[in-house]
């Protein structure tokens, strides 16, 4: 392994890379290395459409095949220029189920150097389960992951999950087979989730949101409702205040609000489609909660291929001692404090709750980071009244549960 010159990388760590070829994009997403909480170096992703058309047809339309590939050579360029000596590539609906998909892989193949994993459904809502549980502490609910070609749907406690389940509602698909009429997909989606009875399950729970258009549908709320957070891993909203917004997006079909500009061109078509699947599992599973997820089947693949005792570890604690070791003066000294300051509370008599242990040891992880800056600016001291004061607590829904 060649070490990278660059000095805020961890030691002894090589980048691995991921391709995923989905059905409405592909993407390429280099990590710093095979670890518990991996930092992402580089993330780029191509709007291929290898979906489109494939209901009428059963192919994947060439020109997109042709694009595909061609962003293929590019992310294997980049991967190296990365020093990534390893790539995982998977793929899933429409090569799966296209009549040209075995041919597509072939030469996919040939351009990587690389096998790639053609999941089946069920492996497909395996990873994305895995995806939630690398990056959620203790998750319990329903993980929805869209895609382009398919809607998968897994029930997870704690590390366990569900057989899972797939089904042809990816949002292309949903709307080649509506024939672009948001009430027929409605009625499409509504009658092939009355049937997967594990939904009902998930009453009161979390529902778990993954796939590109859900979060581009979580992008949207935050700029509607100006929200001041631009993270979505643990994005929160309520049942009702996302059936609302949900309706608010079937309805408006021309899009005009400024809000939709947050969202890529390519992905505001598919908008209404992914509102109507959400909105119908919603129906059927009426959770307590929704919550978006960054990860998803790529984060679950790489955490598959950790050994067990890293699998164990708390995804927010590792990336704050892997933090620690980056920027810390004395990354020991950070550790210390953690222990320290969990044996002091009880002498004090103070109780701590599991997620209050977990917030206070992360803080004293990254107590030290900001070391280099200058004294004054080290503790910001702000009253609440102004406005650059941290938000409160309650305001802020995104992210505490997650890293």
């Amino acid at each position: 392994m060649v070490e990278s010159e660059a000095q805020g990388r961890l030691p002894g760590m090589e980048p691995v890379s991921i391709v995923d070829i989905g059905s409405n994009s592909i993407r390429l997403v280099i990590y710093e290395g095979l670890n518990r909480a991996p930092a992402m170096l580089f993330n780029e992703k191509v709007m291929c459409g290898l979906g489109m058309g494939l209901a009428q047809t059963g192919n994947m339309e060439p020109r997109n095949v042709q694009r595909a590939l061609v962003a293929l050579r590019r992310f294997k360029a980049l991967a190296r220029q990365a020093r990534s000596g390893t790539i995982y590539a998977i793929a899933t609906a429409a090569a799966r189920d296209a009549r040209n998909g075995p041919d597509f892989v072939r030469q996919a193949e040939a351009i990587l150097g690389q096998k790639i994993r053609l999941l089946s459904g069920e492996e497909e809502a395996h990873f994305s389960a895995l995806g939630i549980v690398s990056g959620y502490f203790d998750a319990d609910g329903i993980v929805g992951d869209l895609g382009g070609g398919s809607l998968e749907l897994v029930d997870v406690r704690g590390r366990n999950h569900g057989k899972g389940l797939t089904t042809p509602l990816g949002g292309i698909r949903l709307s080649e087979q509506a024939g672009s009429s948001l009430s027929k997909a409605a009625n499409v989606a509504r009658k092939l989730l009355r049937d997967v009875d594990f939904l009902k399950e998930g009453e009161g729970r979390t529902f778990y949101a993954v796939g590109g258009t859900w979060r581009a549908l979580a992008k949207l709320h935050m700029e509607l409702r100006n929200y001041p957070l631009h993270m979505i891993q643990d994005y929160r909203l309520s049942l009702d205040e996302t059936m609302v917004f949900l309706d608010e997006v079937i309805r408006n079909k021309e899009q005009k609000e400024p809000a939709y500009q947050a969202v890529s061109r390519a992905r505001r078509a598919l908008l209404p489609y992914g509102a109507i699947a959400m909105r119908e599992v919603l129906a059927e599973m009426k959770p307590a909660r929704i919550s978006f997820s960054q990860g998803g089947v790529r984060e679950g693949y790489l955490y598959s291929l950790l050994p067990e005792n890293e699998k164990l570890q708390d995804p927010l604690l590792s990336a704050a001692r892997e933090l620690a070791v980056l920027r810390a003066r004395s990354p020991e000294h950070a550790r210390e404090l953690a222990v320290w300051t969990g044996d002091m509370l009880p002498a004090f008599g103070v109780r701590e709750t599991v997620e209050e242990g977990r917030y206070r040891q992360a803080a004293c992880l990254l107590a030290d980071l900001s070391w280099r800056a200058h004294p004054d600016y080290r503790v910001a001291r702000r009253s609440t009244s102004s406005p650059t004061a941290p938000l409160p607590a309650s305001r802020i829904r995104g992210g505490p549960s997650s890293r």
